[in-house]
């Protein structure tokens, strides 16, 4: 089995998301992805929204996917809430991977990142046991070269055949702030996340105000 774990704030869950982690399994065949949204624990991150709103609004978007599966008839999409459930300081990225590593030890896991995380994956929590011991899909961003970044840092260049790079159609650009923003000012935000998800925001009143 091949997972891929693709973590993320989700603030909230867009059709970028979804088809990010279609389109990574699709080309990299994967088995199963697992949607790992972040805790609010994280002192790198400003968070929008409560962790229960986040992981409710993952819950209808992923519900919408149902009816993808993979090669054993089984759900192509899953949650985890191994991060959300950390302790603070447990919820680096390599914490993570052991994490899926312990449970599922005969198969492949894959950390899905976008190339622009390439700058400052070395400094990352037990970065040289991460690169060193994992394996990367690295999705394609405007103004980021994975090859180029990968070469500059001597970390991921003497590790390079632990990354393996989606080079073109994988980006949507619809952003979880660009949604915000349209959310706290009125504008059109239908066909940029599932109705669902969209309903729930608008019930629940949130992203009226940016948290700073």
């Amino acid at each position: 089995m091949r997972y891929g774990i693709y973590g993320s704030s989700f603030d909230p869950i867009t059709y970028s998301h979804l088809f990010t982690a279609a389109a990574v399994a699709k080309r990299k065949r994967l088995d199963k992805v697992f949607f790992i949204p972040c805790s609010s624990l994280r002192r790198d991150k400003i968070l929008q929204t409560e962790d229960h709103h986040r992981l409710h609004m993952l819950q209808l978007a992923l519900e919408t996917c149902k009816n993808k599966k993979n090669r054993f008839g089984e759900p192509l999409f899953e949650i985890s809430t191994v991060e959300m459930n950390a302790l603070p300081g447990e919820t680096y990225t390599f914490d993570t991977m052991n994490h899926f590593k312990n449970l599922y030890p005969q198969d492949e896991i894959f950390f899905i990142m976008g190339a622009d995380l390439l700058e400052g994956i070395s400094s990352w929590g037990n970065a040289e046991k991460l690169v060193k011991n994992n394996k990367f899909i690295v999705m394609a961003r405007e103004g980021y070269h994975s090859d180029d970044l990968i070469a500059k840092d001597p970390l991921l260049r003497n590790n390079d055949e632990n990354f393996l790079t989606m080079s073109k159609g994988i980006s949507m650009g619809i952003s979880s702030s660009y949604i915000r923003g349209e959310l706290r000012n009125d504008g059109e935000a239908s066909f940029l996340l599932p109705e669902e998800v969209l309903d729930y925001i608008k019930e629940h009143q949130l992203y009226v105000s940016e948290v700073r």
